[in-house]
Order: structure tokens, then C-alpha cells, then sequence
């Protein structure tokens, strides 16, 4: 079992990727091909990064007052890849000119990001559920303090 502290670093490394942070730690950076063009190489450095930290993660048993806390943040590593990919796929698709294909690439993206932000949401939400069970969680893991969860979409309907 990983120490609270030990998974505190990766869990800041791996939020901080999915947030567009530079985190110092993100093992050594890829390397541009010779003929690769720089938006090709940002989404393939980012998903090996992204993926080495799905990786680790995986790999790890965390604390088990943390396990709510590390599914969460193991299916927004894997649902960050999947729009990462769908994003490529439907930029891919509309330089074709297979605008039907790139709608449902789209689609298929609004989806993902959909469910991002509720993980993210989930996310924020089981940090403050840590913290409230177990004092001192978020020291342990190296956290100042935890965000506002969003506003659920589901709450926000009644609104417009």
C-alpha cells in the first residue's frame, strides 16, 4: 500500500496534467520527430504523459480511505485520453473533408467532455469528503485547499 504522502505527489502530478498545469515530475518529455508537425507532437506528448501517469496509477493500491478518491481520478486519466483521441480523430476526419465523420467525432467529444467535468466535479467533491472523514487528508497529500465543485448540469437546468 502507497503512504498517503507518496500518493499525495502522484495525485498532484496527475491533476495538474489534466488541468494544463507543468508538473516538475512528468518523467522525461518526448521528443519532437524530424518532420512532425507541433500540434501532432503536443497531442503525443501529452497522451504519453497522460498515459504514464493512467500507468502508475493503476498500478498503485492507495490508501484505502483514498480509493473513492483514486477511481475517480483513474477514469479521468482514461476519459482525458479518449477525448484526446476523439479530438484528433474528428480534426483528422474534417481536414478529409468527412464533415458526417467529424460530426460524430464531435458528438462522441461533447460527450467525454461531459463527463469529464462531472468526474471533475466527483473529484473535487470526494477531496472534501477525505478531508471531513480523516483530518488532515488534504496536508497528507499536499493540497493548500480544495476548489468549489462546479455547479452539476443537472441542478443548473432549471436556470435558463
Amino acid at each position: 500500500m502507497t503512504t498517503t504522502s507518496d500518493y499525495g505527489t502522484l495525485f498532484r502530478t496527475a491533476y495538474a496534467a489534466l488541468h494544463g498545469g507543468h508538473p516538475d515530475d512528468l518523467s522525461e518529455p518526448a521528443e519532437s520527430g524530424p518532420d512532425e508537425p507541433l500540434a501532432q507532437f503536443l497531442d503525443r506528448s501529452r497522451g504519453e504523459a497522460i498515459g504514464r501517469l493512467q500507468e502508475q496509477l493503476s498500478a498503485l493500491e492507495p490508501p484505502a480511505f483514498l480509493r473513492k478518491l483514486h477511481d475517480i481520478l483513474v477514469r479521468l486519466l482514461a476519459s482525458a485520453v479518449e477525448a484526446d483521441a476523439a479530438l484528433a480523430a474528428q480534426v483528422g476526419a474534417y481536414e478529409r473533408g468527412h464533415f458526417q465523420e467529424s460530426m460524430a467525432y464531435s458528438d462522441r467529444l461533447q460527450a467525454l467532455v461531459t463527463e469529464s467535468a462531472r468526474l471533475d466535479r466527483d473529484l473535487i467533491l470526494a477531496l472534501r469528503e477525505a478531508e471531513e472523514a480523516n483530518a488532515g487528508t488534504l496536508d497528507a497529500l499536499g493540497i493548500a485547499e480544495v476548489p468549489e465543485p462546479p455547479i452539476a448540469a443537472e441542478d443548473a437546468e432549471d436556470w435558463v
